[in-house]
């Protein structure tokens, strides 16, 4: 533990160091999978894996947590002897949180650098913008979009290269709406990002679940916003009013923030349940006292490898959440690449076989008919003040 420890720190600040000097428009290939490869045996060559994220933008803090946790994974994996005795090399291409340059960036992937695999975005809307254009190619995509949609056709096909490495949005709504029916909440607003597919796709299996308990809630008090809408208060005013037990919150960071601030700002005193972006570094974002708010996690933070780790990579990443999904799905893709080499269609599938994988953020089993776990348990925590709690493991 402590070699793969010192092997993570090496990693991290040679990402730290690139990321100060500015991430490339098109991408960027981290100096430290070479320097971990050194140890790979001697037969030679490399195999090369895309990172397709988010560097810079609004959403920058997960495309880099992602970036971090990967690059970390591929370091251990070559400091083990990389893949077969090849060396594993991941090259980094930055979206800028914008849907063309996405594109672009995968069609340079996959055409001209030709990776043998992408791991891909936790933003939904990112994945949306390439799902279309990964059908010409057979290169995997195993990223963390838990919007459906993503990954699903409308005729209930899968996209072939498209994959989830965590809970959908199905999954993880029921689980928060389950955790709030357990903790007695009978009332309910809901403030939601009308023009972002994860807050969008984490709206109705939350409403579903609690109607199985037949607890509805009023359409009045389901606020939908857009971009151009910064007046949180104003759009919060008829929940609070109402008097609600609770507000249902699935947003992103920056706008969660704003969000809590304008709550509190006008007095409500309830709980606040917010998705994965309600986890650290939410709470420093936030600055104030965030109890009461609640969110649901990847990880266990009480688990002792996690623990550890977690000190190893310190306050270089600010979405450990994302660090540990990073670091699992390359793990994962060694074996993939181990028992099926680089032909795209065996990847395929071999990423739909994965079958209870023991990893960081929990027991992966792929479901080939949706290729998204299956039955996948989650954990959701509180803050006391601005230290978060661990309350509970939820069953997918």
């Amino acid at each position: 533990m402590k070699k793969a420890l010192a092997i993570l720190l090496t990693a991290i600040m040679a990402l730290s160091l690139a990321a100060c000097g500015g991430a490339s428009s098109s991408s960027t290939t981290s100096t430290a999978a070479s320097a971990a490869g050194s140890t790979a045996s001697a037969e030679g060559g490399e195999i090369l894996i895309g990172c397709l994220q988010d560097v810079t933008g609004n959403t920058s803090a997960l495309g880099i947590s992602v970036q971090t946790g990967a690059q970390a994974a591929v370091d251990e994996i070559n400091a083990n002897g990389g893949v077969g005795g090849k060396t594993l090399v991941m090259k980094t291409y930055d979206t800028k949180g914008d849907v063309t340059e996405a594109v672009n960036a995968y069609i340079t992937a996959v055409t001209v650098d030709k990776v043998s695999l992408i791991v891909g975005p936790p933003v939904a809307n990112i994945a949306h913008a390439i799902k279309e254009t990964s059908e010409s190619y057979d290169v995997p995509v195993v990223g963390f979009a838990l919007d459906p949609t993503c990954q699903v056709k409308d005729d209930g096909s899968v996209y072939k290269n498209m994959f989830c490495f965590q809970p959908s949005a199905t999954a993880q709504g029921g689980i928060m709406a389950a955790f709030a029916e357990k903790n007695s909440f009978e009332t309910f607003g809901i403030i939601y990002n009308q023009e972002n597919s994860y807050s969008v796709s984490l709206l109705d299996p939350f409403i579903n679940k609690l109607a199985e308990s037949n607890i509805t809630i009023d359409s009045k008090l389901v606020v939908a916003y857009g971009a151009a809408d910064t007046d949180y208060k104003t759009l919060l005013q008829p929940i609070v009013s109402a008097g609600v037990d609770a507000i249902y919150c699935p947003n992103y960071t920056q706008q969660l923030v704003a969000i809590v601030t304008a709550a509190r700002a006008l007095g409500f005193e309830g709980a606040i349940i917010t998705g994965l972006d309600g986890a650290p570094a939410f709470n420093t974002t936030y600055g104030g006292d965030c109890t009461g708010v609640y969110y649901i996690n990847n990880i266990n933070t009480e688990d002792a490898t996690t623990q550890e780790m977690s000190a190893a990579v310190g306050d270089k990443v600010s979405a450990v959440n994302k660090y540990f999904l990073g670091y699992d799905v390359v793990m994962i893709a060694k074996e993939a690449l181990e028992s099926a080499g680089t032909d795209g269609a065996a990847l395929r599938t071999a990423f739909e076989g994965v079958k209870d994988y023991k990893g960081l953020t929990g027991t992966i089993t792929i479901d080939p008919a949706t290729h998204m776990p299956a039955d996948m348990a989650m954990f959701m925590y509180t803050y006391d003040n601005q230290t978060p709690v661990m309350l509970e493991e939820f069953a997918g």
